[in-house]
Parts: C-alpha cells; sequence; structure tokens
C-alpha cells in the first residue's frame, strides 16, 4: 500500500493503525503529488491510499496520471472534502473509492476491502453528492474547463502555493522562460491579471487548499 496525504502524522498513524489490525504492508509514503505519482508507478502497490491536497501536484491530478499508466493500483481517497465537486473530480479522475477522514478505522478497512475486491466505495455521507451528480452537472468540476492543460494546471497550482518561476523551472525540469510562457498563456485564458488573483482562482477550482504541509 501506498500513502499519500500532507500531514505526516496522519500518515504515520494510518499506517501503524494498518500494520498492528490488518496486515497491510505500507511499501510508500508520500506528501507531495509529484512523488506520489512517481512511486504508484514504479512499485505499482495494490492500493493508493491518498488525499486530494497534494503539495506540487494535487491528489486528483495525480490519481488522474496514476490511472492512465497504471491499472492495477485500487485508488482509494481519504479526503475533508464532503462537497458534491470534490466527490465527482475525484472519480472522474479515475478514483475507485472515496471516505472521509472523520471516519472511524473500521470504515477505512472496510473501504480497502472493497476497492481491493475490484468494486467501488462510497462513504455514505458523501453518496448524494454521486446522486447529485447524475441529475445535474450545473455546478462547475474541480478539473478545470478553461482550457488549461495538464501542464498549466500544475504550474498555477505551484504558483498559487508560492513557488517562485525559478524553483517552478527547477522542479519541472524545464527552462525559466518556458514557466514564463505557461503564466502568459493561463493569466491569457482565465482573463486575470496577477497573481492574487491566480491563487484565488486555484482555490476555487480545487487545484490546491494551501493546507498541504509536510
Amino acid at each position: 500500500m501506498l500513502l499519500a496525504d500532507g500531514c505526516a502524522l496522519l500518515r504515520e498513524g494510518v499506517a501503524a493503525l494498518l500494520a498492528v489490525h490488518s496486515g497491510f504492508d505500507v511499501i510508500g509514503s508520500t506528501g507531495d503529488g509529484r512523488d506520489c505519482v512517481r512511486m504508484a508507478l514504479r512499485d505499482a502497490p495494490d492500493v493508493m491510499l491518498f488525499d486530494c491536497s497534494l503539495r506540487g501536484l494535487n491528489g486528483i491530478e495525480a490519481a488522474r496520471r496514476i490511472a492512465e499508466q497504471n491499472t492495477h493500483t485500487r485508488l482509494l481517497c481519504l479526503s475533508m472534502h464532503e462537497e458534491p465537486h470534490w466527490v465527482r473530480a475525484t472519480f472522474d479522475a479515475g478514483a475507485h473509492g472515496y471516505v472521509l477522514k472523520r471516519c472511524a478505522f473500521t470504515e477505512l478497512l472496510e473501504a480497502i476491502e472493497t476497492v481491493l475486491s475490484s468494486r467501488y466505495y462510497v462513504a455514505r455521507d458523501v453518496a448524494h453528492a454521486l446522486v447529485e451528480g447524475c441529475r445535474t452537472r450545473s455546478r462547475p468540476e474541480i478539473v478545470d474547463d478553461a482550457g488549461l492543460s495538464t501542464r498549466e494546471r500544475e504550474i498555477t497550482q505551484l504558483f498559487a502555493e508560492g513557488y517562485s518561476t525559478q524553483a517552478i523551472a527547477e522542479r519541472l525540469h524545464i527552462s525559466a522562460k518556458t514557466v514564463a510562457t505557461h503564466r502568459e498563456h493561463i493569466m491569457a485564458k482565465l482573463g486575470i491579471h496577477g497573481m492574487a488573483q491566480l491563487t484565488r482562482y486555484a482555490l476555487r477550482e480545487g487545484l490546491t487548499t494551501l493546507d498541504s504541509g509536510s
């Protein structure tokens, strides 16, 4: 199992509970979205337990990249968010289950066992979100519909989290000039000016919550 959550204490606590009460082996742990993708594709764990809020690359984007390249790993989201657009976007990205962080450990085990049996798991408290999603798609999704590419969404998140142009260039292994060009294109597509507006956009669209610590 791979654990991906911005809170190190939560990762350690879940790993300890799993080891004692269920026998699941945790083969990796990270709070970084890009590391999460790299580890999942390299190690192909049976299950990845992830949060929507990861630094560098949010959990929904990470799940999407993993689902596109690794059909073996079952993706189970452990989230504090129960709003319909979060739940729908997570499943649209390829997740197999969604459980809330306030759940009891017994429910988390049930969710893990369910997704491992090639079924889907939806926490009872958020099941209404999927029903609402079937009836109407009028509310904007977390996955933006402004024409931003995957790379542009990633760069938007990094700028919103306070990374400089040079830091983003080093992180993504591209030139600072390329990052600056992406920023210009992003702002032109969104019709915004300045980092404050870009940050508000990223928060509104769920690209970051600015609460993903290490």
